[in-house]
């Protein structure tokens, strides 16, 4: 599972993994993490993240599945 439109909104912005860390404040590491939905960010990251692309954080966030569902097209 990952967050695809986190990771859209990034790659849109011509953004490596680092550089959005910078912009945030916060750890490459940390942004690895929850693109890869390993952890949820902070309430204070999550508002980061929505005013830095002007998206809603709930669309950011919303955890997209690697595989279709069963039976799904």
């Amino acid at each position: 599972m990952k967050r695809t439109r986190l990771i859209e909104a990034r790659k849109n912005a011509g953004l490596s993994l680092r550089q959005l860390a910078q912009q945030l404040g916060i750890s490459k590491s940390l942004v690895v993490s929850i693109e890869n939905c390993r952890c949820n960010p902070s309430w204070e990251v999550a508002q980061r993240l929505e005013r830095f692309f002007g998206i809603p954080a709930g669309e950011l966030l919303a955890i997209s599945r690697d595989e279709p569902e069963p039976g799904g097209e």
